[in-house]
């Protein structure tokens, strides 16, 4: 009866795992995308990212989910390796002007949608910090204001390219999450200890350098 137990939790943890990437995967891909400018290397981030979830996520609670896949993608050494000719079309071109941390601070709202607690949460900082870098990572004029009409239409522009994704990148990215699924068996935590996140979880080594580029230091 225990085995049985035991096998009724696994398969009822693979399938959260397996809820949970379907509710993120299509902002991953797209984060990963415009983390790095370049779609092969977000693409070999996002494969990295979901196969690491995957594994790690049935010895972490639940509610840490979240804070697990976005702090796992964004340490990916694909995302952090420099593309040879990084590229931001359209409404995301204000991305180019940005380093790498500033725009990973842009786009944990524009694309992922987090608030400013639980995107400095990921960053390992308090709130009023990420605000801070948030506001000077904005898209701005030549004469330094925000310009709002570039903001707005950066994030309707991140919500058009999720909702209306080609039928074969949708495939694509289900066949990352059913195979990451797939080789990396879930088995059930043990129930006298409790899952922590298998990642180190405080700042990032470009943070320091982000914070200093937008006058937290």
């Amino acid at each position: 009866m225990a085995y049985l137990n035991t096998l009724d939790t696994a398969a009822a943890t693979t399938t959260a795992v397996a809820s949970f990437l379907r509710g993120v995967e299509r902002r991953a891909a797209l984060l990963a995308e415009l983390q790095c400018g370049d779609p092969g290397h977000g693409d070999q981030a996002l494969t990295g990212a979901i196969e690491s979830f995957a594994a790690s996520a049935p010895a972490t609670p639940q509610d840490e989910w979240p804070l697990l896949f976005w702090t796992t993608l964004l340490q990916s050494p694909s995302l952090n390796a420099e593309a040879l000719a990084p590229f931001w079309h359209g409404d995301f071109a204000p991305l180019a002007r940005l380093d790498f941390g500033t725009r990973a601070v842009i786009l944990l709202r524009v694309v992922v949608g987090l608030n400013d607690t639980q995107a400095a949460t990921v960053f390992g900082v308090e709130p009023a910090e990420y605000k801070q870098a948030l506001q000077r990572a904005l898209p701005q004029r030549a004469d330094g204001t925000l310009d709002g009409e570039a903001w707005l239409a950066m994030n309707d522009e991140a919500r058009s390219v999720m909702q209306h994704l080609p039928p074969e990148r949708v495939a694509f990215i289900a066949r990352l999450r059913d195979a990451a699924i797939a080789a990396k068996p879930v088995e059930a935590p043990p129930r006298t200890t409790r899952g922590t996140i298998p990642i180190a979880i405080g700042k990032p080594r470009w943070l320091d350098k982000l914070w200093s580029s937008v006058g937290l230091t």
